[in-house]
């Protein structure tokens, strides 16, 4: 089957800016469409599971980089990058143990996800038995179609800005953004969060006392919404619609995350050591919208295209599919420098996968 048109990876849909544009690989079109709707969920929720969750791991990421929280009215603009990488069992699954699938397997039965990337895809059939002018039952092909390929990226990148400002009782409100991405062809993707953080040690008195440790809980909410447009034209031996569009066609995903978590951090001169343990939970919800042909077979044994394939034309095949992340533990260790009103940090998390996050900012408290 030849592609006819490609989707922009959902690996680099965050990319900013001249790191987008030479970054931003491309997969193939998701050819599960083609195919019955129940297969066309299971696929996609197999193809994107990984990729929705290691986002999601990505999102709660970033939030703090001390346990210090502004005085009020103190402010700081920070500008982060984070990149949460894959497990290798994240890479790939395996068709033979995915339930509900209707389609015959050729071939090999490992098949790549969203990150993977295999030479040597499993080939999916679906047939349909439709009654001939006898009476008698015959099998005929709907479609057939190879696995799509992934990105072939163990990694997912995420950069954000984020502000926080300071308000009274040693609370501080912060709010973070990607402003919309045009990625080209009508596909977008933007990013807002807002979260807190108070001070515990505040009320403490042998903590405070000390002045160079602070204790504080923080939580936080993160969405990113990617709107990516594709182009799945008939592959069918009848055309029913020669001169429909099919150019309405988009995957539109909302990634959320959430964080609670207590952290500590020690401060002397210049230099900030961070530790944080709390609870992260992340969730995906999936569309497909727009208009697509979906393969089908003439069962009109009076038809003298009896057993050829055609197609029906369905809208918005898929209005919602929920896709759970990693819900449980999150721990996270860093340091920051601060010199004068610039600061910088870098700090790694550990929930189900693995992030470094880097960052420039200035604060003035």
């Amino acid at each position: 089957m030849k592609t006819t048109k490609y989707i922009g990876t959902l690996v680099f849909v965050l990319m900013i800016s001249s790191f987008l544009s030479t970054s931003k690989a491309q997969m193939n079109s998701l050819y599960f469409m083609y195919g019955p709707n129940s297969d066309a969920r299971i696929f996609l929720q197999e193809y994107l599971n990984p990729y929705t969750d290691i986002l999601g791991s990505n999102l709660n990421g970033s939030w703090y980089n001390t346990a210090r929280t502004h005085k009020l009215g103190g402010i700081d603009v920070t500008a982060t990058f984070g990149i949460a990488f894959a497990p290798p069992e994240a890479l790939q699954y395996d068709l033979s143990m995915v339930t509900g699938i209707s389609g015959s397997i050729n071939g090999a039965s490992i098949a790549p996800t969203a990150l993977g990337t295999l030479t040597d895809r499993p080939e999916l059939v679906f047939n349909d038995q439709i009654v001939n002018g006898i009476g008698e039952l015959e099998t005929h092909e709907r479609v057939r179609y190879i696995h799509p390929d992934g990105e072939g990226r163990d990694f997912v990148p995420l950069p954000m800005a984020q502000i926080s400002v300071g308000l009274p009782f040693g609370t501080e409100i912060s709010a973070r953004f990607v402003p919309s991405v045009d990625l080209g062809f009508g596909s977008e993707t933007g990013l807002w969060g807002i979260g807190g953080k108070h001070s515990i040690s505040q009320w403490v008195p042998i903590i405070k006392k000390l002045g160079f440790i602070d204790i504080a809980v923080q939580g936080g909410y993160t969405k990113v919404t990617s709107s990516i447009h594709q182009i799945l034209p008939p592959v069918a031996e009848i055309d029913p619609n020669p001169i429909a569009n099919w150019d309405d066609q988009f995957l539109v995903m909302d990634v959320h995350g959430w964080t609670v978590n207590l952290i500590a951090s020690q401060t002397i001169p210049i230099v900030t050591i961070y530790e944080g343990i709390g609870y992260a939970s992340s969730i995906a919800e999936i569309a497909m919208i727009g208009h697509y042909p979906v393969n089908d077979v003439i069962s009109d044994p009076t038809s003298p295209d009896f057993g050829s394939t055609t197609y029906t034309v369905a809208e918005d095949p898929i209005e919602e599919m929920i896709i759970d992340g990693y819900r449980g533990l999150r721990l996270n260790a860093g340091i920051r420098f601060k010199l004068g009103v610039f600061t910088i940090h870098y700090d790694f998390t550990r929930t189900q996968h693995t992030t470094h996050t880097g960052g420039l900012g200035f604060t003035f408290r």
